[in-house]
């Protein structure tokens, strides 16, 4: 647009309709008078009429200056408030509305969407009257060449019809811009389009021309019947004496009926990809005569354009109306999602991500990966650049003291290249609180318990040595007596010590300290302390050892088994140690008779990897009841204070990184560790 009718005496509006309209020469008018003489003297494009208290006769404004200027556009500036019903009908007279207040934004996009329509109306305009011959009532009227196609009229016609849909998406102002084109060319006295609904079981007028309001909303035409029925079958349009001239069929006595009460006298399907998406109907022409020939074919051809329209704008609202349900549920999500591009751009961040990150999703939006905190961009840039999903890993952010949950995804496509890559985490941190707050209470438990269970478990040993204590005294004398005292004293003090020692365990966390240790050592150590005499000195791949056990005098077989290398982990030597003591001795309790054979055995299958040691026993057996809760301090403490070694074991293997697991098949009993691997 290039004249502008500015209708306004509010002086701060027209400084902003001003700035809204820089390339645009602007005519201004303080009262409607003056805006009619303008209009009577001068080619205008656009008039922005600002609507004011009291409103006057908007209407009849409307009205004459469309007399003076029939093409010109017209949009009103309306107050929000404070319009009579009979107001808001004059208003609908314009082609546009802005309501106050408005942004600049808004009022812009009401502006491209004037000139568009303006545009569309002049060039149809043109065309009507470009190279007519006398006498005819319409373009379309001209008599075509023998093998000629279609008219390079109708061409450009659809030519500028569509770039008018290319403009947007916005349905209802596609259907108005067709009826407008319509009018022009066509001159019906009435018009209307009819879309499918309700999944094409029926049609309803969703714009239209020269129809009343009620009439509009209580027409509905069955998708499997008259009109629709018959113009999917047939793919062409329809007139209303072709289906007169068939009045003894039921079909076309319904299809008269439909179109009288449409009030058309041409019915054109709205088709694409052999679907009716819609109906246009016409009626009687204002100029009067028939629809020609080559009227109704140019008609036929547009209409393709406006069904192809259609239907292109409904797949884009079901992908948008997709999207935003997919956004919504990304919202929503309880944990923190990321995506990136092939391009290595973060194109997604939901609200929870950036809670947890403590950053604004638009700082990080279409930006490159290394916006992100390290490690998050370098999990995503090894997910894409790999095509290998991360599953369920704890991580610590390397800038603040935060514990997440990750898990990454590649996105394929159709290729074998990834397209993209998912970040799904979530914050430990609460979870953490709740498993500190969760071991305290089964702490307290725990010694509540202990402390119900310590007057039974070392009653017996301090029987004894009570009793030893006082015949010390009589029978010092007696070596027998002094080597026998030596010796049951000595036993059942190590023992309380022993019992002691995994209580402590149990009911402390511990510092423990981190050097590296070679668990084949750390295992014979423990061996040696536990009554192995010596280790062979020939550096074997096995050994087979023996001693007797000091507190149940079984006697005790260990094969103990490695590859001939050191096992390296970060770890503290002494706890380690008393790990794999506690087990062996677990195992010694559970076999029955004076005969214990234990297998020990360490490897270290791969470079990636964790070293395993398994402990296994064909000699022990375990009850059921008691597998199932042998990890359980509490529970085990509920039967005895002695049998709490797995518990403490498992402690300090996890306490190191690593998992304990306890397996009994039907000839054996065996524990398996794995720890994570150092270098040295």
């Amino acid at each position: 647009m290039r004249t502008v009718l500015l209708v306004s005496e509010d002086e701060a509006l027209n400084v902003r309709l001003l700035r809204a309209l820089p390339d645009c020469s602007v005519f201004p008018a303080p009262t409607d008078k003056e805006a009619l003489r303008t209009l009577r003297l001068t080619e205008v494009d656009l008039v922005l009429k600002h609507v004011t208290q009291p409103v006057g006769d908007l209407e009849g404004f409307i009205a004459k200056a469309r007399q003076l200027r029939p093409s010109v556009v017209v949009v009103c500036i309306l107050p929000t408030e404070g319009l009579s019903p009979d107001d808001e009908v004059a208003a609908e007279g314009a082609d546009f509305a802005v309501l106050q207040p408005f942004t600049t934004a808004h009022l812009r996009a009401v502006l491209h969407q004037a000139d568009e329509k303006l545009r569309l109306l002049q060039e149809v305009a043109a065309l009507r009257t470009a190279r007519r011959p006398v006498g005819s009532e319409s373009f379309m009227e001209e008599p075509e060449l023998a093998g000629e196609g279609p008219s390079r009229e109708l061409t450009q016609v659809a030519k500028e019809f569509a770039k008018a849909l290319a403009a947007g998406f916005d349905l209802p102002r596609v259907l108005d811009l067709f009826l407008d084109a319509v009018s022009e060319l066509a001159r019906p006295s009435r018009s209307a389009i009819l879309l499918a609904e309700d999944e094409h079981r029926q049609y309803r007028v969703r714009a239209s021309r020269g129809l009343s309001p009620h009439l509009v909303e209580s027409v509905s035409l069955p998708a499997d019947s008259g009109l629709p029925l018959w113009l999917m079958a047939e793919g062409r349009l329809i007139q209303i004496e072709e289906a007169l001239g068939r009045a003894t069929e039921a079909a076309a006595r319904e299809i008269a009926r439909e179109m009288a009460v449409l009030q058309a006298v041409v019915a054109i399907p709205l088709a694409s990809h052999g679907e009716l998406v819609g109906i246009l109907t016409l009626g009687q022409r204002i100029t009067g005569g028939a629809y020609g020939r080559r009227e109704t074919e140019s008609l036929f051809n547009l209409a393709s354009h406006l069904a192809a329209a259609i239907r292109d704008i409904g797949i884009h609202h079901q992908l948008q109306y997709q999207k935003e349900f997919n956004e919504r549920i990304l919202q929503r999500m309880s944990s923190g999602v990321i995506s990136i591009g092939p391009e290595q751009r973060v194109v997604i961040m939901n609200r929870r991500a950036e809670e947890i990150l403590g950053m604004a999703a638009r700082d990080v939006l279409n930006r490159d990966l290394r916006a992100l905190p390290s490690p998050l961009g370098d999990l995503l840039y090894e997910t894409l650049s790999r095509g290998r999903s991360v599953t369920r890993s704890e991580i610590q952010m390397a800038l603040r003291s935060l514990p997440l949950e990750v898990s990454t995804y590649p996105v394929m496509g159709e290729g074998t290249a990834p397209m993209g890559a998912v970040l799904v985490f979530e914050d430990l941190t609460a979870q953490r609180q709740l498993a500190m707050e969760r071991r305290a209470a089964e702490q307290l438990q725990l010694l509540t318990r202990v402390v119900a269970r310590i007057a039974d478990e070392i009653k017996n040993p301090l029987v004894s040595i009570n009793a030893f204590m006082e015949l010390l005294g009589e029978r010092y004398d007696d070596v027998s007596f002094r080597h026998h005292f030596t010796s049951v004293v000595g036993r059942d003090v190590r023992r309380l010590v022993q019992m002691f020692d995994k209580l402590a365990a149990l009911v402390n966390e511990g510092d423990y300290k981190r050097d590296v240790v070679d668990m084949r050592e750390a295992i014979e150590e423990a061996l040696i302390e536990m009554g192995v005499a010596q280790m062979p000195a020939a550096p074997a791949e096995a050994h087979l050892l023996t001693f007797t056990d000091e507190s149940t005098q079984k006697q005790v077989t260990v094969n103990f088994s490695h590859e001939g290398k050191a096992f390296l982990v970060l770890g503290d030597r002494g706890m380690l140690k008393k790990a794999v003591a506690y087990l062996i001795w677990y195992l010694l309790r559970k076999t029955p008779g004076q005969e214990a054979k234990i297998a020990v055995a360490i490897s270290h299958p791969a470079a990636a990897e964790p070293l395993q040691i398994t402990l296994a026993s064909r000699t022990a057996a375990v009850k059921p009841e008691e597998l199932r809760v042998i990890f359980d301090p509490i529970q085990v403490v509920q039967e005895s204070l002695i049998d709490v070694g797995p518990c403490v074991s498992q402690r300090i293997v996890e306490a190191h990184g690593g998992h304990l697991d306890i397996k009994q098949g039907r000839a054996e009993v065996s524990f398996t560790a794995t720890l994570p691997v150092t270098q040295p």
